[in-house]
């Protein structure tokens, strides 16, 4: 199963994994913030998208379990509860999540997560297998495995928990087969399918700027901590009124 991390691993060290990592990496390499003192996050399988500067920490969800990045420097990953994450509130510039969503069981509580760490003006980049493409129905690659989404289902989910879809594009149109033709022609087909079959491609790359008064993070946390009410002769105080 590609929700344990040496399976993901190893389709990235195979030929077809660099290929894919070597058309999707430009775009996250252009998402992170580069200013002195930002702090940039990415949670998930995310070390074939990364180069050693790009991050300052690593999440990785403890359901896939946990590698040691960077070899040859002090390591920067870190094995977490997606739904606790141990980074402060408002802390983060940019966060970056790839092959954590869709294996998620509450990908509602991630992203809520994923609202409280990230600063007023921060910016969430995701990647998530999409419903319609072709690499989803490859069962021997990480992107046919979890939960894949639509534009749509992917946008509302975004906009539910806190953030404001900035663009929501498709990319990986080659072919998820590993064979030799496919592998040398795909960066001419991804450019072509960029142009002419958008609605193939197999994943979602979503960039997303965080709403400030959105009902989401903590907020709807403690909003479904609420006791139901009940017939009562005095007024009582609520859980979340002590917490308070």
């Amino acid at each position: 199963m590609y929700d344990d991390i040496s399976e993901i691993k190893t389709f990235y060290e195979a030929r077809q994994g660099l290929q894919v990592a070597a058309r999707l990496q430009p775009r996250v390499t252009d998402f992170w913030e580069r200013s002195e003192g930002c702090c940039n996050i990415a949670i998930g399988f995310a070390t074939p998208f990364l180069r050693q500067d790009d991050v300052d920490s690593l999440l990785m969800p403890q359901r896939q379990g946990v590698l040691v990045w960077p070899r040859n420097q002090p390591v920067r990953s870190t094995l977490v509860d997606p739904h606790a994450l141990p980074i402060p509130d408002v802390q983060t510039d940019r966060l970056f999540l790839v092959h954590a969503l869709e294996f998620d069981s509450d990908p509602g509580r991630m992203m809520d997560e994923c609202w409280r760490i990230l600063d007023g003006a921060g910016r969430l980049l995701v990647i998530v297998p999409h419903r319609h493409g072709m690499w989803t129905r490859a069962e021997w690659t990480p992107f046919g495995h979890g939960r894949p989404y639509s534009r749509r289902q992917l946008r509302e989910l975004l906009q539910h928990h806190g953030f404001e879809p900035r663009v929501i594009t498709t990319m990986l149109f080659m072919p998820p087969m590993a064979t030799g033709w496919t592998l040398k022609l795909s960066h001419s087909i991804e450019r072509v399918g960029a142009r002419w079959w958008p609605a193939l491609g197999g994943v979602l790359l979503a960039e997303a700027d965080k709403m400030l008064y959105a009902p989401a993070g903590k907020t709807s946390k403690l909003r479904s901590l609420r006791p139901r009410a009940r017939p009562s002769l005095a007024p009582q105080t609520s859980r979340v009124a002590r917490w308070l």
